[in-house]
């Protein structure tokens, strides 16, 4: 075993060797079989190991012999352990186990490091820090040390871990893949919990086989008569603490009534009480109430209760009852479950008079001080109610928004006003809305009791309600709901507030395709507002309710914003995705960019996912489909971490669009598949838009016209549940040309006068390409031309793909005039075009025509970069502009080693040895826009 391996064990290390010889593991031979082969496996990469049971089923045991044969094997041993008691200490448990780490802490990227300190309230000068940048933090300092030995990180009772250190488990095991890091994690059967992914190994444990249990009792109770014997073979169940502990306690116990096995349990523990002196009791109940384990909070407040000096003889009857374990200075509970029995053994008024003695005695941590002396009222104080507000403020500094929350609801139990306590409740709902917890929310507001003459009051419950809800399906009444709220916020003076609602209002219209009558209602409600012209909200609203018919004058002011830098991330968003809206890609994905930039570096990665989205759509339509496939990766991922299910069948759908007018066809329909079920779910109308748009492409590609005429229609179907006013003319190109091609020009002629007649005078130049793109197909043979000039004008340019087209159906039109000299430069562009993007279906056509004009093609050749994923590829990109593996890791919430393990695969795939390789392998990747 290494130096460095024993001075990072956990505490616990001192019980390992009752462990291995622990009742726990009668039985288990397989079960330490799986432990054995994660840990001697570990240079392979890193797993996840997530044990569940019910109590004293042997998890703890388990774990222990973890510890002890990964320290054998050099491993750094890392732990914490949930309990019931600190659950209310923000990043507790987390800081116990990085403890012996924090000297590393020097070595993180300074924003990381801010955010880990001000999570352990070393420090309060950075803004609040995002979980997941603690996390990144965390998971940083781990695969650091992981270079130097492998390490195994051990969590135990994780359901009583407090919430944001159990946030930053999950995070960290969905990344152990590359990292000689195992985690394993044990928990209660009725804990419900997300930790891990799919590669995460689950080990629930049942209960010992007859054989197995007869032994351990018999080993531990000989010479039991057989009815007893019998009994309480029975009531264990196979469940060896029960097996273990029931002889002590309930010998005498005859036929009582049935309880469950925990409360038998608690039963066998709190029945020793009797046999012990006064003072042990009362040191068991103090213990039990403490939330923490210092030996010497015990014995004073102990003696603050008793009024008489108690010295640690004292604890030695307790130790003897095999009740606690006692490990230097501090103090433990053998099982969770003799805590829980002390708990329920203490009256009321002892507990009581406990957290009072706790809060005197403890006097340099000022929030468990807090605690106690919450626990030790009865009844209203304002005093205390307006320090737990300052706690909550803290927490919230230290990115403890769960916290915070639980704080601010303890103030409201402390509030002696009706008024105060639903202030406090409605802050705590506010910031349960902002954590997507729509029922944690609904609670604290059932709570809130607010006065119905509080209109402002009401309002910010509305709002409350509104951004907790995902995207939906059209809900009118919910529009005009808003609109009535904004109105209420103006009066009360609240316009901010107000705006806000009305944007939300706006998406709602665009969402789902709501009437002209109620979206003039929204803007009507906002022009009322008088915002500036230049305000984010006011634009986006405009772009919203009326893309087309509003869309120049919105392109105008996204022009003249254009050149300035937000900084705010969400004005950024705003900007980017009102750019979108109306068909501004090239305006959209810069503002897109710009906000991406600052979420990741401020860790905020439920927005990054929604972001990342949109960026891709923009990237996609202005020709960098490397990008777009990148982010469209990466933003679902983080939605699928952040719980954002509209925007992972956002990124799907946008997934399946590019890979279908890539020519992956089967690819493509399997990721609409997938996004298809994730929208119908949610019944959001924009998704299945965007989904038809994603398919009608795809088929066209695969010439089948008449399909993709099917999906396209549906947009313009009012019926149809994918039909949205806001995203039809999206697909207006294809439309037109899957009509055209299908023998439905008729339709193809509807719909463009009406998009035309919708963007008159001046529609922005993507809709206004697109148009001429329509007229061109649908115009008699001796007319198209001037459509086809017109629409390969300056505009085309931003536009790649649409260009292309427009280029390879106008040297189809020339080769069909008998001009087939002249087709051949456009058909050569469209090819080239075609290539560069990755078309390969539309690549083949212009081919095909090339040859039926008299010009042979060469077939394209893959570029060594295209065998890349979007992820390698992003990190490719990145380590050849000359990031290191750790500043890669932080830009992409990735360890440094995984970064290193991708270079690794990288450098086979492209044949090179080192980044030096890498800037030529990637010297050809451009847009095609450039």
């Amino acid at each position: 075993m290494t130096r460095r391996a024993k001075k990072t064990t956990s505490p616990r290390k001192g019980r390992i060797g009752a462990a291995l010889a622990s009742p726990s593991l009668q039985g288990r031979a397989q079960d330490l079989a799986l432990i054995d082969h994660l840990i001697e496996r570990v240079d392979q990469g890193g797993s996840t190991l997530v044990i569940s049971g019910e109590p004293g089923i042997g998890k703890s045991a388990l774990l222990d012999v973890a510890r002890h044969r990964a320290s054998e094997r050099g491993f750094t041993v890392l732990g914490m352990t949930g309990v019931l008691a600190e659950v209310h200490l923000p990043f507790a448990a987390l800081e116990q186990a990085l403890r012996p780490l924090m000297k590393g802490a020097e070595g993180l990227v300074p924003r990381q490091r801010s955010a880990l300190l001000a999570a352990f309230g070393m420090h309060d000068d950075a803004g609040p820090p995002d979980i997941f940048l603690v996390a990144l933090a965390t998971l940083s300092l781990l695969s650091e040390r992981a270079t130097r030995e492998p390490l195994l990180l051990v969590a135990d009772d994780a359901q009583w871990l407090d919430q944001a250190t159990f946030e930053v488990l999950a995070f960290v095991s969905r990344r152990l893949s590359s990292d000689p890091i195992v985690l394993m994690v044990a928990m209660r059967d009725d804990f419900k919990s997300p930790l891990g992914d799919a590669s995460t190994q689950r080990l629930r444990l049942s209960g010992l086989d007859e054989a197995d249990a007869e032994h351990l009792l018999d080993s531990n109770a000989p010479g039991l008569p057989a009815e007893l014997r019998s009994r309480f073979l029975r009531e264990a169940s196979g469940n060896p603490l029960a097996l273990v502990e029931l002889p002590r306690g309930e010998r005498a116990a005859g036929d009582a009534p049935w309880l469950p096995l925990t409360d038998r349990l608690e039963r066998a523990f709190s029945s020793r009480l009797s046999d012990l002196p006064r003072i042990a009791q009362l040191l068991l109940f103090v213990t039990a109430e403490n939330d923490g384990t210092s030996l010497h909070e015990i014995l004073s407040a102990a003696e603050a209760v008793l009024g008489e000096r108690v010295g640690i003889d004292a604890m030695a009857p307790t130790v003897a009852a095999k009740l606690i374990e006692i490990n230097g200075t501090e103090v433990r509970f053998r099982h969770p479950l003799v805590r829980s029995a002390m708990h329920q053994a203490a009256d009321p008024a002892t507990r009581q008079r406990i957290h009072a003695a706790l809060a005197a005695v403890i006097h340099d941590q000022l929030d468990r001080q807090l605690w106690h002396r919450a626990a030790a009222t009865i009844g209203p104080d304002d005093e205390l109610a307006g320090e737990y507000d300052l706690m909550a403020a803290r927490a919230l500094r230290r990115g403890a928004v769960a916290m915070a929350i639980e704080v601010l609801e303890s103030a409201a139990r402390l509030s002696s006003t009706a008024k105060a306590r639903g202030d406090r409740l409605l802050r705590a709902a506010e910031l349960a809305a902002d954590l997507g917890q729509p029922e944690l929310m609904e609670r604290l507001l059932r709570q809130a009791d607010i006065d119905e003459t509080n209109q402002l009051a009401l309002v910010r419950i509305a709002w409350c309600r509104e951004i907790s809800q995902p995207p939906a399906a059209n809900h009118p009444a919910k529009i005009l709901a808003l609109i009535g709220f904004a109105a209420k916020a103006h009066a009360a003076g609240a316009i901010d507030l107000a705006g806000n609602l009305l944007w939300r209002a706006a998406q709602r219209c665009w969402w789902s395709g709501a009437s002209d009558e109620l979206c003039k209602k929204v803007y009507d409600a906002a022009t009322r507002l008088e915002l500036p012209d230049t305000d984010p909200r006011l634009i986006a609203i405009s772009a919203y309710i009326e893309p087309l018919r509003r869309g120049a004058d919105v392109y105008l002011k996204l022009q003249g914003l254009a050149g300035t830098a937000p900084g705010d991330p969400t004005i950024a968003r705003i900007l980017g995705s009102t750019a979108n809206v109306i068909g501004t890609f090239d305006i959209g994905v810069n503002f897109l960019a710009e906000s991406s930039a600052v979420l990741r570096m401020q860790g905020r990665l439920g927005d990054l996912a929604r972001v990342l989205f949109a960026q891709g759509w923009a990237e996609m339509e202005v020709g960098d489909w490397r990008g777009a496939m990148r982010e469209a990766e990466e933003s679902a991922r983080l939605a699928e971490e952040t719980g954002g299910l509209p925007w992972i069948a956002a990124a799907t759908i946008l997934k399946a669009r590019l890979a279908g007018m890539q020519g992956n066809l089967e690819q493509s329909e399997a990721y609409a598949a997938q996004a298809e079920a994730l929208a119908l779910s949610i019944g959001a109308s924009f998704l299945l838009a965007m989904l038809q748009l994603a398919r009608g492409v795809s088929a066209i590609g695969a010439g089948r016209h008449w399909e993709a005429f099917e999906h396209l229609r549906r947009l313009f179907t009012p019926a149809d549940p994918a039909f949205n006013f806001g995203l039809q003319f999206f697909g207006l190109a294809d439309f037109v040309e899957a009509a055209v091609s299908s023998g439905n020009a008729d339709e193809a002629s509807r719909v463009l006068d009406g998009i035309e007649r919708a963007s008159a005078p001046t529609p922005v130049p993507w809709v206004g390409t697109m148009l001429q793109y329509g007229k061109a197909f649908l115009a008699a043979p001796d007319d198209a031309e001037q459509f086809f000039l017109q629409g390969l004008g300056p505009a085309a340019k931003k536009w790649p793909f649409l260009r292309a087209r427009f280029l390879l159906a106008y040297g189809g039109w020339l080769r069909r005039q008998r001009r087939s000299a002249n087709a051949r430069a456009p058909l050569r562009e469209a090819r080239d075009m075609f290539d560069a993007l990755g078309a390969s279906p539309w690549s083949d056509r212009a081919r095909e025509e090339l040859r039926a004009s008299g010009e042979a093609s060469r077939r394209r050749t893959e570029q060594v970069w295209e065998t890349l994923t979007p992820q390698e590829l992003h990190i490719a990109q990145l380590a050849a502009e000359g990031l290191s593996n750790k500043e890669i890791g932080a830009r992409l919430y990735l360890s440094h080693r995984t970064v290193g393990y991708h270079l690794h695969r990288i450098f086979s795939k492209a044949g090179i040895t080192s980044r030096s390789g890498l800037r030529p392998l990637l010297a050809n990747i451009s847009r095609p826009a450039d």
